[in-house]
């Protein structure tokens, strides 16, 4: 399950292009729930990720958000789509020959905004119906 933590406000802030994300920039990012679903992951996990792990991750936090693509989708399209984008704007350092994925220190407006989406949609899903 998706939780959001503490942990990410310990999280240093960057030196440079990170800190000239502009607030649409940061919500282009956040507009994809997959996206925001790696993000949320790779904030638990700081250290370098294998795409094949965070894809899984993904792809159970979709299926229990009652969306439902498998795995191999997931990790195609954070290949070819979700990761190039959040890479675009150095939240990440994507590297697609070991296919890894590491976070970048995010700035505090990144961070807070970030971990607001991730309390909403984690209470999303735990409402019962």
């Amino acid at each position: 399950m998706i939780q959001a933590s503490d942990e990410w406000e310990q999280r240093n802030e960057p030196d440079g292009q990170l800190d000239l994300l502009s607030l649409d920039d940061i919500f282009e990012v956040l507009t994809s729930p997959q996206r925001r679903a790696a993000l949320y992951f790779m904030c638990q996990q700081p250290a370098r990720m294998d795409i094949a792990e965070l894809s899984e991750r993904v792809a159970t936090a979709e299926i229990s958000n009652g969306r439902g693509d498998c795995p191999e989708q997931i990790t195609m399209m954070l290949h070819h789509v979700h990761l190039t984008k959040i890479e675009q704007f150095s939240v990440v350092n994507y590297d697609r020959d070991a296919k890894t994925v590491e976070l970048n220190p995010l700035p505090r407006q990144f961070r807070r905004l970030l971990k607001f989406t991730a309390e909403d949609e984690v209470e999303a899903c735990t409402v019962v119906v």
